[in-house]
């Protein structure tokens, strides 16, 4: 009979898998100051969630001042809560396609439009 690997079975059966990402430029910056986030997200694959962490490393450590925009989108956005995408869209103001993080989501399966509030780069 085969054994598992102890760590490996214990990645398997929590509650939450994780994929940690750092920046080692903010790290030496701030120290132990640094301000640590963790997101829980329907990501089930290690890679995505790997790619998706180091978006967020990127896009928080981008420096300038950040703003919060809310929109009114076609569809519902609920499964990008938490993540960093792209939105392309002359009349949002976003023509060439701009990252935002986006923090919050109200979808309305009525209407079929959601409300997003993002975070962007001023």
């Amino acid at each position: 009979m085969s054994t598992v690997d102890p760590l490996y079975a214990q990645w398997l059966i929590a509650e939450t898998l994780w994929a940690v990402s750092t920046d080692a430029t903010l790290a030496a910056r701030w120290g132990a100051s640094g301000q640590t986030t963790e997101r829980a997200t329907t990501i089930a694959n290690k890679a995505d969630a790997i790619a998706e962490a180091a978006r967020q490393v990127a896009f928080l450590a981008g420096g300038g001042p950040l703003v919060i925009d809310e929109h009114q989108l076609i569809g519902a956005w609920c499964g990008y809560l938490g993540q960093v995408i792209t939105i392309t869209g002359d009349q949002l103001g976003y023509d060439a396609g701009l990252a935002v993080f986006v923090i919050g989501v109200q979808d309305n399966p009525t209407t079929g439009l959601s409300t997003v509030s993002v975070i962007r780069r001023l």
